[in-house]
């Protein structure tokens, strides 16, 4: 049995295939725009000593999606750190199932300060009360 395979066929497989391929483009310049808006915005640094974790709790953070609801357990980080004389405080959010929060989370137990474990955080000086981080995926600014 031979399969035959008509030009409207064609033009409609090509078809659905440049909409994945639209699609596709699309996604990645949204996340290449995002990295760049993020490393235009945050451009200062805070090195791990001039910062101090003074908190880190648990809490249950559930997203929807069209397959349903997905709870995951993530970890609320409060940091406090100095910008020209201001102290200024702002959370950072991590996955609770990935090695780098198991070992924050040990270390801030055992420290109380773990401040070297997150490394460099960085702050935009228009706003340097909100601080990112980079080189973590599982770790982003609430």
């Amino acid at each position: 049995m031979k399969l035959k395979i008509t030009k409207s066929d064609k033009k409609a497989l090509l078809a659905a295939l440049a909409v994945c391929g639209i699609g596709i483009l699309f996604s990645i310049l949204i996340v290449l725009g995002v990295d760049i808006y993020r490393q235009h915005t945050y451009t200062s640094v805070i090195l791990p000593d001039a910062y101090r974790i003074t908190d880190m709790k648990a809490k249950e953070h559930t997203s929807y999606s069209v397959n349903g609801d997905n709870t995951d357990y993530i970890y609320i980080i409060t940091v406090k750190y100095e910008i020209d004389g201001t102290s200024y405080t702002d959370t950072l959010q991590i996955l609770q199932g990935t090695h780098f929060a198991t070992e924050l989370h040990a270390r801030y137990l055992a420290d109380n300060a773990p401040e070297e474990v997150l490394g460099n955080l960085y702050y935009s000086e228009k706003d340097p009360s909100h601080i990112g981080r980079y080189g973590d995926d599982s770790l982003f600014v609430e």
